[in-house]
Formats: structure tokens, C-alpha cells, sequence
């Protein structure tokens, strides 16, 4: 999400949402229409984002069968058991219509290599009735790299490939992620993408009967265009 970033340009805008009209008094405004479904591929300058085959189980055990990832997660390590699982939930979600979970495979583009696991979940679109509408055109965000992968700034270019498809391809409006307090490195890298803190979150997770704190950043689809330079 910096400028030092080379990477690629979307060569389609097709499934921007389209502008919104005015909506009328005391009418709740209807959501757009849902883009059409295809498998995700997004590419960078050395990564790519693609959806889960089967036969990156091996690769998923080992990014969360290390406990140096998944304490930053308050959760154990998986077993192989649990990559298979994960594997076959993301290409379930990617077989519904419409489609709210995206969890895709991180790959090296030069080895193909399974590097790590990006996901963007949509909050519910449908919000009927009211004035206000929660988590209207918005969506969770999150990453997990392998541990020999992290801080060797995959991050930046991880969360620019997530703004093109949230922001570009999925017409959202905002964009969330959230972090254990004590994961300092993720919060520094997620800053460098252009994300900005909102706060913590009290008591906001819950793990084997504990409580975690979560701090919380976000990006609009103002930032997005700012940092597009649009």
C-alpha cells in the first residue's frame, strides 16, 4: 500500500459497485447488486492471493502448525487435521452464492509456494429496517504468514492485494482488522499499509476460557482512493 510497491494494475474495473442514488426519506437504501461469482486471483509484484486447492493442507500445517504464528492468535498450533479442515471450509465458502468468506492461499509468484493465508469476511449486507445500518458494505481482514515469512515487509503488499479486491473488486466501503495487543509487528505493518487505529476492544475475544483484549485499525474507501492516488 506504498508508493514503493510496483504493483500490477487492475486491468478491469468490472465489478466496481455502482454509484448510489440518493436515498429517499425513511426508505432504507437497498444494497448493490452482488458481483459475479469467479474464482479470486489478485497479483502483486512478488505475491499473489488465489483461492485453496487440495492439496495446500501441508502448506496451511505449515504456517498454524507453528506455535510461533499461532500464539499471536491465542490459539494451539494445528494439527494436520485441522489444515485439512481450514482447506476445505475456504473452498466451501468460495463455492457459495452470494459470497461472504474469502480465505485465500498466499503464494510466492516466482515459486509457488503457499506462504501464508489471507482472509476478508463480509458483514452482513442485508440490514432491513432502522436508520442505522452496522457493517453495511464492510468487511473483516486478516493475515497469517509463515514464520520464516514475517517481517521481510509481505505485509504492505499482502494488504494493497486485499484493498484491490475489497475496495476495487467488492465496492466496500470499510475495511477492519483486528490484533492481540501483544503482537506489536502487525500493528507497525498494518500502519505502514495505511491503516489507522480506532481503539481496543475490551474483552472483545475468546479463547479456551480466556479473555483477549483486541486493538482494532480500519480503512476507508477514502484512504484507499488517497492511497491510489485517485
Amino acid at each position: 500500500m506504498t508508493d514503493r510497491l510496483q504493483v500490477e494494475a487492475e486491468r478491469e474495473q468490472a465489478h466496481l459497485w455502482p454509484p448510489r442514488e440518493a436515498p429517499q426519506a425513511l426508505v432504507d437504501e437497498r444494497p448493490p447488486p452482488v458481483p459475479e461469482q469467479r474464482a479470486v486471483l489478485v497479483e502483486g509484484s512478488t505475491l499473489r492471493l488465489r483461492e485453496f486447492v487440495p492439496s495446500d493442507v501441508d502448506g496451511v500445517l505449515g504456517i498454524f502448525g507453528d506455535p510461533r504464528t499461532t500464539r499471536e492468535f491465542g490459539m494451539p498450533p494445528f494439527r494436520r487435521s485441522d489444515a485439512a479442515a481450514l482447506v476445505e471450509q475456504a473452498r466451501a465458502g468460495a463455492r457459495r452464492t452470494p459470497r461472504s468468506h474469502y480465505r485465500l492461499g498466499v503464494s510466492d509468484i516466482a515459486t509457488g509456494e503457499l506462504i501464508g493465508s489471507a482472509k476478508l469476511i463480509l458483514e452482513d449486507q442485508s440490514g432491513e429496517g432502522g436508520m442505522v445500518r452496522v457493517g453495511y458494505r464492510s468487511a473483516e481482514v486478516g493475515l497469517a504468514l509463515r514464520a520464516d515469512r514475517v517481517s521481510v515487509g509481505h505485509s504492505v503488499e499482502i494488504g494493497f492485494l486485499l484493498g484491490i479486491l475489497g475496495f476495487d473488486r467488492l465496492g466496500l466501503h470499510r475495511v477492519w482488522s483486528g490484533f492481540m495487543p501483544s503482537n506489536v509487528a502487525a500493528q507497525r505493518a498494518i500502519e505502514k499499509a495505511g491503516m489507522v487505529r480506532e481503539g481496543c476492544l475490551r474483552h472483545y475475544g475468546h479463547v479456551d476460557g480466556v479473555w483477549h483484549d483486541i486493538v482494532q485499525y480500519s480503512m476507508l474507501e477514502d484512504d484507499w482512493k488517497a492511497l491510489r492516488g485517485r
